[in-house]
């Protein structure tokens, strides 16, 4: 599925991996994301930070220390100092050499063939903003590339939407991305409806030890899609779709499937 309209069409709950097939390969690397395609997943889920020379590039830590073989933090490093590292060796030797991709390369290589959920690292936030914030330069590379009805763009940090919303109107743009606020920690659905509906959201991705029946209705109830962070095990998974979740963010796809097709039988 590579347009968030045609899934919308979908009964059954999204299948999102989360930074690619994380279980199976080293994540937020091109080989995790292929994996996640293979999987048929609805939607990839990675994460983008900036290097030294600006670069928006696919990482999730602030350091380099867990997923490659260097060290010290992402935005120290030049994207020529980066390509240099072996980002999938730490997951197992069969992934030597896996680079960390550049955003660019991600959403070159997955253009039409999957939907892609780009989190904005919270410590990639400016104040005040700059011309090339790494919000602006996302907003510039889905434009580019025509991929606006194919990206969601998710952050814990909710200040970077108001930036990305005001970028599309300097260039007035009809159609904006779509954006989700992420939440790790509790919220009332009274907040959480009101942190939707302020921010313009598409969706909501809190964490899923946080999710109710209750939130679940309310925000679907008034046109807020759901996606809970992040879920491995098989009976959570069950519940939250028997619950009536929009999709599930795993590192499993391929269980996420099972568990659907399951559902579906009973």
């Amino acid at each position: 599925m590579e347009n968030i309209k045609t899934l919308e069409q979908i009964k059954r709950p999204w299948v999102i991996a989360h930074r690619g097939y994380r279980g199976s390969y080293p994540e937020n690397t091109l080989v995790a994301f292929e994996g996640a395609i293979g999987a048929n997943s609805d939607m990839i889920e990675l994460d983008v930070s900036l290097t030294r020379d600006r670069i928006p590039v696919v990482i999730h830590d602030n350091t380099l220390d867990r997923t490659t073989n260097g060290s010290g933090p992402v935005s120290e490093h030049t994207l020529a100092e980066l390509k240099e590292l072996d980002a999938g060796s730490w997951f197992s030797t069969k992934f030597s050499g896996e680079a960390i991709p550049t955003l660019v390369e991600l959403l070159m290589s997955v253009k039409g063939r999957i939907t892609v959920n780009i989190e904005i690292k919270p410590e990639s936030f400016e104040s005040p903003a700059v011309p090339d914030g790494i919000e602006s330069q996302i907003c510039e590379l889905v434009e580019k590339l025509e991929m606006v009805d194919s990206v969601l763009i998710s952050s814990f940090e909710h200040s970077f939407f108001s930036r990305i919303q005001r970028w599309y109107r300097n260039q007035s743009k009809s159609t904006l991305p779509n954006i989700a606020p992420l939440q790790e920690v509790p919220l009332s659905e009274e907040l959480a409806l009101g942190l939707c509906s302020r921010q313009g959201a598409y969706s909501f991705h809190p964490d899923e030890n946080f999710v109710t029946p209750s939130l679940i209705e309310k925000l679907k109830k008034d046109g807020f899609r759901i996606f809970p962070y992040t879920i491995n095990e098989e009976k959570r998974m069950e519940q939250l779709i028997q619950w009536g979740v929009t999709g599930i963010i795993s590192d499993e796809p391929e269980l996420v499937w099972k568990v659907i097709r399951k559902l579906e039988v009973d």
